[in-house]
């Protein structure tokens, strides 16, 4: 992820420094981030994402049963706030009105 926030910001010919203060972080912070730290805030990095244009997309589409997929949507939930995003519930049957 790193690389891919590095490649964008040079791209629009963005200095770290001017990537910092647009997303929110310290120069410091933006380096680690583009050198691959492993435990960077969440927030912190889609904040940087979003301040060159770039979003992240989450896909559980390897979790099989319903439980799993359930505890997913409530994560997301939290991260993104409710409806932003969910995992795909389609080979599920539609509750009954009875």
């Amino acid at each position: 992820m790193g690389a891919t926030v590095r490649d964008a910001r040079v791209r629009q010919g963005l200095t770290q420094a001017e990537l910092a203060r647009r997303a929110g972080v310290s120069r410091e912070w933006l380096v680690r981030l583009e050198r691959g730290a492993p435990r960077l805030e969440l927030q912190l990095v889609l904040d940087t994402l979003a301040a060159v244009g770039l979003t992240l997309t989450a896909a559980a589409s390897h979790l099989e049963d319903t439980q799993h997929k359930a505890r997913w949507n409530d994560v997301l939930s939290e991260l993104t706030g409710p409806q932003a995003g969910s995992v795909d519930h389609q080979d599920e049957e539609p509750p009954s009105d009875g």
